[in-house]
């Protein structure tokens, strides 16, 4: 297991908004994944909104990558780009029903025309 100069965070990360039984159970995460996210997650996350500054070059090339000036490097940055694309990132929903509000999409050239009722 690769080691990382990150802060480890004080209490678990935990995102129960859009992972409301855990990184484990999600099913988008590997247990490796979710481990990492759990361990090092709230300190990830303080120094992607500004609120705790890098001490070590681990921690500065993190904060690099999530300016967009570097690509991910570790795979702590990519779990990190992968936990951010899924719980902000626009979820589609599809399902087998359609609305009729839908519906109107579908009938642009339909006209009572074609038929001929006799």
């Amino acid at each position: 297991m690769q080691s990382y100069n990150i802060r480890l965070s004080d209490k678990p990360f935990i995102d129960r908004v859009k992972f409301p039984y855990g990184f484990r159970k999600a099913g988008d995460f590997s247990i490796a994944e979710a481990d990492l996210l759990t361990k090092y997650g709230k300190t990830l996350l303080n120094l992607e909104s500004g609120t705790d500054s890098p001490q070590s070059s681990d921690e500065q090339h993190f904060v690099e990558f999530v300016a967009g000036k570097v690509p991910a490097s570790n795979s702590l940055e990519k779990v990190w780009q992968k936990y951010v694309h899924l719980a902000r990132g626009k979820r589609h929903f599809y399902t087998l029903h359609s609305t009729a509000s839908n519906q109107s999409d579908f009938d642009e050239d339909y006209t009572d025309e074609s038929f001929d009722v006799a």
